[in-house]
């Protein structure tokens, strides 16, 4: 039998378990969207990041029974950030109109919370003066690229009307916008413009001319019940922001021009008084006037059929020019589908998918691959080869849009069949391929390049063609090592050593990675080249 004092110790023990129900079990998490539980169709992403180390930590958030109900495996005591994102409107990628964003800050400590209420947002559809629904080609590049409107031509106070409509979130919604003028050169300065609400999803805004070095900041919010319920996110070739950015040009004509006009017009009245007191003397040398007139108009008639001409055969010398052009830039399209068709045909199960994505620019393409659903079965990566692929169909003449898909196509559907082809065709056309580095803060123009030289080189080496793989990274190395990113040169010293390793030729292996640490050991990728190093020397003893 249990002597009292146990008795006693259990009981104490299980009374301080069922006062801290939390000290063990999960935390439960309710998703909610205006004011009501919300059961997304799509799973949601949760992710947490920790004030307290200062990095993002593992977020393991199960299902539970009730609709919108889910359990948070308790973290570490600290402070946390929880950023949800559900991938709700399957016609477009991830985090665009019609998806869910929210995030919530949390203490977790011992006891605690008993509950965390997500207050989820749909994203806003703005539908104009442009439309996020794509992607926003130069809005968040920088000034010169932005949307422009211009004020009227006509204009003593200029001001342009830059009207903006979205799609309505929920009824009864508040709808909060704000303008703010931004710097062009200094990142984060703003300079207040006007904060409004307004019931409506529409609004024009009367602005004046964007200050030389600046642009205008548009930001709306739909709001109820003290919650937010919808807001708005744009993107722009791979890059994104919550607001539209654009400027306003003056195209008004000058108010001096206004005086000027005007003083022309009492010149001309005051020299005709003058003129009447001295009709006589003025009939005199009207005749010389007419004369004059006469033979100027007939040297004018001559000079203007004569100029006439000139301007219609450069017209028509023009315009062959640029037919010829473009029928060239058509042969050239032609080309490059035929050999890119030839080098990687389409997968056999091409007409048994529908992919919600459409490629026409490098935003499009980057929106996809950032945006489609992954662990699906496969099912996302198909939808975006086969955007990315018919992408590169219908651009071919756009270099960026081609050799970032034939870089990005290597990571995904992996049994195609044709991804040595596919490596290949990229290496050989798009070697001296020089990338967009505005939507990239630490990217260099080599780095596409780099992608494709380092997926190819993999693919020899699994094909045995080790010789071959070598040689791709030697190139790449050799010809467009200035123009590569250190961290992604330290993936093809890597890639190389590897490729030496498996060849047979450890002591090379070894040698080739030492190099690699002296370059780039101080880069991102240093703990890969040391661990890489490590493997090496651990089974060089064997």
């Amino acid at each position: 039998m249990m002597s009292e004092p146990r008795w006693s110790a259990l009981a104490i023990a299980v009374a301080v378990l069922a006062l801290t129900p939390g000290a063990h079990a999960g935390v439960p998490i309710d998703l909610r969207f205006d004011g009501q539980a919300f059961d997304p169709k799509a799973p949601p992403d949760f992710s947490c990041f920790s004030y307290t180390a200062a990095r993002w930590v593992g977020c393991r958030v199960q299902k539970a029974e009730a609709p919108g109900a889910y359990v948070l495996e308790r973290l570490g005591p600290g402070q946390y950030r929880m950023h949800v994102s559900i991938d709700e409107n399957p016609a477009n990628p991830r985090r665009y109109p019609g998806d869910y964003e929210a995030q919530l800050r949390f203490e977790m400590t011992e006891s605690g919370p008993e509950r965390l209420t997500v207050d989820l947002a749909r994203l806003i559809h703005l539908t104009r003066p442009g439309d996020n629904g794509r992607s926003l080609e130069g809005m968040l590049r920088g000034c010169a690229t932005q949307p422009k409107f211009e004020t009227p031509r006509y204009s003593w106070g200029p001001l342009a009307t830059v009207e903006f409509g979205w799609e309505p979130i929920v009824a009864g919604a508040e709808y909060r916008y704000t303008v703010v003028a931004g710097s062009c050169n200094r990142s984060g300065a703003q300079r207040k413009i006007l904060s409004e609400s307004t019931d409506a999803t529409t609004v024009a805004l009367a602005l004046p001319p964007s200050p030389e070095g600046e642009y205008y900041v548009f930001r709306v919010e739909a709001w109820k019940g003290g919650r937010l319920v919808g807001d708005l996110y744009a993107h722009d070739s791979g890059t994104h922001s919550w607001n539209y950015r654009f400027r306003v040009q003056d195209a008004s004509v000058p108010r001096w021009a206004y005086f000027g006009a005007g003083g022309g017009l009492l010149l001309l009245l005051l020299a005709a008084r003058r003129g009447l007191r001295e009709a006589e003397r003025r009939r005199r040398r009207l005749r010389w006037v007419l004369g004059g007139t006469l033979a100027a108009l007939v040297a004018g008639a001559v000079v203007g059929i004569g100029y006439h001409a000139y301007e219609d055969r450069e017209r028509r010398r023009a315009e062959a020019e640029k037919t010829k052009v473009e029928a060239e830039r058509q042969a050239r399209g032609r080309e490059l589908i035929a050999a890119f068709a030839s080098a990687a045909a389409r997968p056999d199960w091409w007409n048994d998918v529908e992919t919600p994505y459409r490629v026409d620019n490098v935003g499009d393409l980057l929106s996809a691959w950032q945006g489609h659903p992954r662990g699906d079965g496969g099912r996302g990566e198909r939808q975006f080869f086969k955007a990315a692929y018919q992408g590169i169909v219908d651009h071919p003449d756009d270099e960026h849009v081609v050799a970032t898909a034939i870089d990005l196509l290597h990571h995904v559907v992996r049994d195609y069949p044709h991804r040595l082809g596919l490596a290949r065709f990229g290496y050989e056309r798009y070697f001296q391929h020089r990338r967009r580095t505005d939507n990239c803060v630490n990217c260099m123009v080599g780095d596409t390049t780099q992608g494709i030289a380092q997926n190819l080189s993999q693919l020899y080496a699994a094909a045995g063609r080790f010789d071959e793989a070598i040689a791709v990274c030697r190139r790449l190395i050799e010809e467009r090592g200035p123009d590569v990113s250190p961290y992604k040169l330290a993936e093809t010293w890597n890639q190389m050593a590897w490729v030496h390793w498996q060849k047979g030729e450890r002591e090379r292996a070894v040698q080739v990675i030492r190099d690699a640490i002296a370059r780039y050991g101080t880069t991102v990728r240093g703990e890969d080249l040391q661990r890489t190093l490590a493997r090496f020397e651990r089974e060089g003893t064997r």
